[in-house]
């Protein structure tokens, strides 16, 4: 035990002391609290007012749409209508505000003056509205950046609910029945789980089991593959033929997966502490973008105790099939040829991560997550949606425990013989035979 202990801290040294281990801890947060807060406050930088021409001959067509157009705020609003006054405020960062203008004697001479603005920059864009427009629905809006969807986006809504408007007026509506009418519905989501009945929209509940998919699906994988390539590099230089002299192959790569999977917990968790610090500026500037999208996202204790036993059970089971693939190989070049069919079941945990959030009770979500080599990834993704019931938590667990039992007792044959050999890629009939007389 006292050699398996020195090779986990050799392992845990070594790597917490790289540049690059602590360079990408410590940008990592940095970056994705960049990605959180960043894009919003350029677009609300942005956010300036518009100045906008309408191009219509029916007055009070381009009156209504100016009217929709200079009190339209991000498309939150409308899918929120009963927002408070004080929610409101919160979101005026948010607004695109508009300064409209209408010409209502629209001919070629006025569309090539109002292009010419627009080219100049006196003008950031025009609605061209044709005389037949309330038949046809359709119209020309000319920008001058014509990837600001915000600014388009708002300019079709106000023409849309001015025809829709107009439309209605000649069924004998008024202007105040028309905008009840045209005006969204607001509807509750209420998700009604083992723990009770709670208000959800939806979107929050299906973010944050995707982050902690893919969380666990990049820590695998990364560190995976730092176990491969350790023995790779100790392979290469010879220093594993010295290391074998003072213990057993099967206490080196215990301890060479236990030591890597120290490092990778330490670097969640320098992360999830930084999430913390960190993150509570960046949630809120996107509960601001978003309005509350985001209410239903969040994380409970069960979750939270369940990531570590997952993460482990995950990354001992590709920790031990990446040591075997680096014990067969003699580089980097050659690994990338195997290690293709080891990475494929967490492939497809990414392609059926969408369905399996979607409905976490499907036959095909329930199997997966009884699957060792899907099951860390899928049955955690099914405990962050809506726990299963506990004789299935429990199974895939006792599941995943015997295939790495087995998976140990694999790798460790190949290990053993493997990692002293050199020269060229052993054939499978090679590697059977050393899983049989080794």
């Amino acid at each position: 035990m006292r050699k398996i202990l020195l090779v986990i801290q050799r392992e845990y040294i070594v790597r917490v002391r790289t540049k690059a281990f602590i360079i990408f801890t410590v940008l990592m947060p940095l970056l994705m609290g960049a990605a959180v807060i960043l894009p919003g406050r350029l677009m609300m930088q942005s956010a300036g007012t518009r100045h906008v021409t309408i191009a219509c001959a029916d007055t009070e067509l381009a009156a209504t749409m100016k009217s929709e157009l200079e009190s339209s705020r991000a498309s939150d609003d409308e899918e929120a209508p009963a927002a408070t006054d004080e929610t409101r405020g919160e979101k005026r960062g948010s607004k695109q505000d508009f300064a409209v203008t209408v010409e209502s004697a629209p001919n070629e001479e006025l569309r090539r003056n109002l292009t010419s603005m627009v080219r100049n920059g006196a003008l950031d864009g025009f609605a061209w509205i044709e005389p037949d427009a309330i038949r046809t629905r359709k119209a020309t809006y000319y920008s001058r950046n014509s990837s600001d969807f915000i600014e388009s986006t708002l300019v079709s809504r106000a023409l849309r609910l001015a025809l829709s408007e107009r439309q209605l007026a000649g069924h004998g509506f008024s202007a105040a029945q028309a905008k009840t009418l045209l005006g969204p519905v607001d509807v509750n989501n209420v998700h009604i789980s083992n723990e009770g009945a709670t208000q959800s929209n939806g979107l929050g509940a299906f973010l944050l089991p995707f982050l902690l998919l893919m969380a666990i699906y990049m820590t695998v994988l990364i560190y995976g593959l730092y176990v491969m390539r350790s023995v790779i590099e100790e392979k290469s230089s010879r220093v594993i033929e010295v290391l074998l002299g003072s213990l057993t192959p099967m206490q080196l790569m215990a301890g060479k997966i236990i030591g890597v999977g120290a490092v990778g917990l330490t670097q969640i968790g320098i992360w999830a502490l930084a999430g913390t610090v960190l993150g509570t500026g960046g949630f809120a500037m996107a509960g601001r973008m978003m309005g509350d999208s985001l209410k239903d996202a969040h994380i409970s204790m069960t979750v939270l105790a369940l990531f570590p036993v997952f993460f482990l059970l995950g990354y001992a089971t590709y920790s031990c099939m990446y040591a075997a693939v680096g014990a067969m190989v003699n580089s980097d070049e050659e690994a990338q040829q195997l290690q293709f069919p080891v990475t494929l079941p967490l492939i497809a945990c990414i392609v059926v991560a969408t369905a399996v959030i979607r409905d976490p009770n499907t036959p095909l979500a329930f199997w997966l997550s009884m699957f060792p080599l899907t099951s860390p990834i899928i049955m955690f993704v099914r405990v962050s949606e809506n726990m299963p019931p506990l004789w299935q938590l429990a199974l895939s667990i006792a599941l995943s425990l015997a295939t790495l039992y087995a998976l140990v007792w694999l790798s460790s044959r190949i290990y053993r013989v493997g990692i002293l050999m050199y020269g060229k890629r052993p054939t499978l009939p090679e590697i059977v035979k050393w899983i049989r007389y080794s």
